[in-house]
């Protein structure tokens, strides 16, 4: 069907702009805006290496994500001169492999940012001479961070999904059955993503020098989020359900391009427009604040 192939270029050239030019560029103005606002001179406590790590860490980040786009609008000249209709689909339709190769790659630059965040608070902790520090003692719950609701909507969902999956299926429980599978990767994706946000509600404080209120407002909007990314699976598994009922195997490719356009926005997206530099303070920053 000519009408879904041009569908999936829209999609995708969509997927290729905002994970890999729309959220970089905000990320990066981000990182540059703390740079110039927040400079070492005056918020040491903020830069545990030179200056000139984190200026090379930012022309990396952009020259990768845009090697990225560039080999993003490449897959999809190539899949509409080459691919479209080929063999790489047993239907003959756009294989749902492509999307989701490349949101796979599109994803490890995001991920590296994460992951260099975690060696930038270690640092900060070795670099940390303050000898009289002060905790909060409050014992924190998933409740005081995130609405019963929200929690209940990602169960109803995950039930949802799994029992629609079933019920497409005429409840076919065989070992090795779709259904079976989904199921378990649901399960085992939320279980993962239980841990995760465990692990962020009462796991130690990275950064030594954050302030009570902004963590608090960390791990709820990473709890939120989290907890979008799992209902979003869920709704995805649905999908995947009724595509079975009603052989939409022809907007497959479709499909997996929104889920993972999707993923980025209830995560990263999320997180950007909920956590504002301006409202942080970086006041515990600068030599001589309080260490909390």
């Amino acid at each position: 069907m000519a009408w879904s192939n041009n569908l999936f270029y829209i999609a995708f050239l969509s997927q290729i702009f905002l994970m890999s030019y729309y959220f970089p560029n905000k990320l990066l103005a981000r990182m540059r805006y703390i740079l110039a606002t927040y400079p070492p001179e005056m918020y040491p406590k903020l830069y545990p290496w030179p200056i000139e790590h984190y200026k090379l860490a930012h022309l990396a980040f952009k020259y990768i994500t845009r090697f990225i786009m560039l080999l993003g609008l490449l897959i999809l000249f190539a899949v509409m001169f080459w691919v479209d209709h080929s063999t790489f689909a047993d239907d003959g339709f756009i294989s749902e492999a492509w999307p989701a190769a490349y949101g796979m790659i599109q994803f490890l630059p995001l991920m590296a940012v994460e992951f260099s965040e975690f060696s930038h608070f270690k640092q900060m902790r070795k670099a940390n001479s303050a000898t009289k520090r002060t905790a909060e003692f409050r014992r924190r719950d998933f409740t005081d961070l995130v609405s019963p609701g929200l929690i209940g909507m990602a169960l109803l969902l995950f039930a949802g999904a799994i029992l629609f999956d079933l019920y497409v299926h005429d409840f076919a429980v065989t070992w090795g059955h779709d259904t079976i599978q989904r199921a378990l990767v649901m399960s085992v994706t939320n279980g993962l993503l239980v841990i995760v946000g465990a692990w962020n509600l009462y796991g130690r404080k990275l950064d030594p020098h954050q302030s009570a209120g902004d963590r608090i407002q960390r791990i709820s909007v990473n709890l939120k989020s989290l907890l979008y990314v799992s209902m979003a699976l869920s709704v995805f598994i649905a999908i995947t359900a009724a595509d079975d009922m009603y052989s939409l195997d022809f907007i497959d490719a479709v499909i997996m391009s929104v889920y993972f356009q999707g993923i980025a926005l209830l995560s990263l997206g999320y997180t950007l427009n909920s956590i504002k530099p301006d409202e942080i303070d970086f006041d515990v920053y600068r030599n001589d604040a309080a260490i909390t």
